[in-house]
C-alpha cells in the first residue's frame, strides 16, 4: 500500500518538559487510514523521568521515534519505513 498523506492529530508545539506523544493519521492510496504515535527522544526521556512513574518502562508496538516533530523529519521517516516495508507494522488500522 502506498502512503498518500499524513497529518498530526495533536498539537506539536509544547513546553520543553512535555512528555506525552503525538498521534498521526496516515492515508493510503486505497483510501484506508492508519494511525501511530510519534515520540521524540526528548519527550520519551521526559516521560520515563517523571517521578513515581509506574511501571518504569513501556512497550508500544505502534510507536515511531523521530528526531523532531518538524514536518520534513516525520515525512522522511515515514517514507523510509514505507520503502523498507515496515510502515504497516509501525501503524494500526484507524477504526
Amino acid at each position: 500500500m502506498k502512503l498518500i498523506s499524513w497529518k498530526f492529530d495533536d498539537e506539536i508545539y509544547a513546553p520543553k518538559d512535555e512528555w506525552n506523544w503525538v498521534e498521526v493519521t496516515l492515508t493510503f492510496e486505497d483510501g484506508s487510514k492508519r494511525w501511530s504515535i510519534l515520540y521524540t527522544p526528548e519527550r520519551l526521556k521526559n516521560n520515563l523521568s517523571r517521578p513515581g512513574i509506574h511501571p518504569p518502562g513501556l512497550f508500544v508496538p505502534h510507536m515511531i521515534i523521530v528526531r523532531s516533530y518538524e514536518t520534513n523529519d516525520v515525512e522522511l521517516t515515514l517514507r523510509y519505513l514505507e520503502s523498507e516495508g515496515d510502515l504497516l507494522i509501525a501503524t494500526r488500522p484507524l477504526e
